[in-house]
């Protein structure tokens, strides 16, 4: 975690925390990567499943016939993209998260090595630091 007073961290400490969270948004992003890729490929399989059924249409009701292969995919490919649609949601809200800490640690860098900027105080009307 961070230092409460970015001031009082020390540059070896700010480098520290700035690689962990580079290490974390990397792992995360990954994972975006990784179940993104898992939604695809559910996809293609219900897609495939889909293509070896037929509607059947009846009198009160459609009935939906499908072959063995479409038996399996289908179910097999609605699960893969369930699970990697609710991946990539949640692992997107955290690939936010985790690049906001980086963002927020890379500012305090600036901050310690730049320092305050000069700044044109209106109540006052005089440059301050």
């Amino acid at each position: 975690m961070m230092s409460p007073n970015p001031g009082a961290a020390s540059p070896d400490y700010l480098q520290y925390e700035l690689e962990e969270a580079t290490e974390r948004s990397r792992r995360v992003r990954v994972a975006l990567i990784s179940t993104s890729a898992v939604f695809g490929v559910g996809i293609i399989l219900a897609g495939i499943g889909a293509s070896q059924c037929q509607v059947i249409h009846g009198f009160n009701q459609d009935e939906l016939l499908c072959n063995t292969a479409g038996d399996v995919l289908l179910p097999m490919g609605g699960a893969f993209s369930a699970a990697g649609a609710i991946g990539m949601i949640t692992s997107g809200i955290m690939l936010g998260v985790r690049n906001k800490q980086k963002r927020e640690i890379e500012r305090d860098i600036r901050r310690r090595y730049y320092g305050r900027r000069l700044q044109w105080d209106i109540p006052t009307g005089r440059l301050v630091f």
